[in-house]
């Protein structure tokens, strides 16, 4: 079997960034096509699978932030040739996943008593988040087998995975929400969310056929290298837990920051969820320069290449100012396409079209310096150095953008979305400023295998 060295050539680089984009698209694009297509059944379900999903997510980003560790281990034992470990931390990963759901499903079990959601909101709101909830270690066990191939640079399988999953969501999206006449009815927010979990599903079955063919076998041991190893899952614990606390404060960020919104008024969560819709999408090009930056940097630390991670960072940042110009593009430039769309759903938000138009711009803002954020992070995350960075993270987003936010609504001041992105670019420019001083102080170099 070939072992590929990874370098900081841009070619390097783009063979493994472009499947992790892709990775991260499938998740980010699932749930766009579901509030896309709620969008169009009715615009409340929209709304309520938006509010339903981040109390969701909380819990799948906490797994998700456990489960990319192994991304880590895999990469410097890759980079240190030491072939026959690689399955290891990919195993302990797929343990924790599956004993994640005692405790996921009877937080489904009993969502219909949580009161997580406004009155209007309620019925739909509920189905949605119940049955993710359900099979809501699906995507932590997904990331678990994504981390043998990320790790070592091996990432076509995973681009096809990604293919195969976007393509059964939005085929199942489309039959389950709006039903077959004369065959079976619509279920709007369940349909959407079992779409979601069948693609999982799908996914997680390519990848783990490859992870198990005979090559694999033979030279990574990935049937034999099973066993439950208590030293290594507390390694991977031990990387993992920052970023996963992380992912639970920043998701409860975001369900604060929603509340607040939703519960201001209708109009307002309206063109809230438009532009978080916008910004979901766009985000997965940053998450996916983050996972790369890991996955490669990791390699570089496990054969101590100083010099070549700096010239990843250098080409990271050319990346995400590339991508910045490209989605300046349609949402500043020419924003009409996007209207254009909202004209088809059945509810008339025409009146909104010009805050809509402002908030378009502050999201390519936001989006542009939270991809020059995710790069910077990826490389501390390659050494272990996860801690620093998720409480500079959670204090800054919570001290700058959900405390403003809930503060504003607390006082009935909440009239304008605008403002939110405002908080979101203060909150990303003094994390940068924190990341990269942490960076130059090469504290993160850590060599962990």
């Amino acid at each position: 079997m070939e072992h590929k060295i990874i370098d900081s050539s841009l070619k390097s680089i783009l063979s493994i960034t472009v499947p992790m984009v892709l990775s991260v698209l499938s998740t980010n694009l699932m749930f766009l096509i579901d509030r896309a297509m709620l969008a169009g059944y009715s615009m409340d379900s929209m709304n309520a699978a938006a509010m339903a999903g981040n109390f969701t997510v909380i819990f799948t980003m906490m797994l998700i932030g456990i489960s990319n560790s192994a991304e880590i281990f895999v990469g410097q034992y890759n980079g240190s040739k030491q072939y026959d470990k690689l399955a290891a931390p990919v195993w302990q990963m797929i343990y924790m996943s599956l004993a994640a759901s005692v405790i996921l499903i009877p937080i489904a079990y009993f969502s219909d008593y949580l009161h997580t959601l406004p009155d209007y909101y309620l019925k739909e709101g509920v189905a949605y988040q119940k049955t993710l909830m359900y099979f809501g270690a699906l995507p932590s066990l997904r990331v678990a087998f994504c981390a043998f191939f990320i790790g070592r640079g091996k990432t076509k399988i995973i681009t096809f995975s990604v293919i195969a999953g976007i393509i059964v969501n939005a085929i199942l999206d489309y039959l389950l929400i709006y039903g077959i006449k004369n065959v079976f009815p619509g279920t709007g927010c369940q349909g959407a969310a079992i779409a979601t979990v069948i693609a999982e599903f799908v996914q997680i079955v390519i990848l783990a056929a490859i992870f198990f063919n005979n090559k694999n076998r033979t030279i990574c041991q990935t049937l034999k290298n099973n066993k439950f190893d208590y030293k290594l899952f507390c390694s991977c614990i031990k990387i993992g837990l920052p970023l996963s606390f992380g992912n639970f404060i920043s998701m409860l960020a975001w369900y604060v920051v929603q509340t607040a919104i939703s519960y201001s008024s209708k109009d307002i969560a309206t063109i809230y969820n438009i532009g978080m819709n916008v910004y979901i999408f766009f985000l997965f090009v940053g998450e996916g320069i983050n996972k790369a930056a890991a996955a490669i940097c990791s390699n570089m630390i496990g054969r101590r290449d100083l010099q070549s991670i700096e010239k990843t960072r250098q080409v990271f940042i050319a990346i995400s100012l590339f991508f910045g110009y490209i989605i300046a593009i349609p949402l500043i430039g020419f924003p009409e396409w996007i209207l254009s769309i909202l004209d088809m759903l059945p509810d008339n938000i025409s009146m909104l079209y010009s805050d809509i138009k402002t908030v378009f711009y502050w999201v390519t803002v936001t989006i542009v310096l939270e991809t020059l954020l995710f790069s910077t992070w990826g490389i501390l995350i390659a050494g272990g150095d996860t801690r620093y960075a998720v409480i500079v993270y959670q204090i800054t987003l919570w001290g700058l953008v959900a405390l403003p936010t809930a503060i504003l609504y607390y006082m009935g001041a909440l009239n304008s979305v605008p403002v939110v992105y405002l908080f979101m670019v203060a909150w990303l420019v003094m994390t940068q400023f924190f990341l990269y001083k942490r960076y130059k102080s090469l504290k993160w170099y850590n060599k962990l295998v």
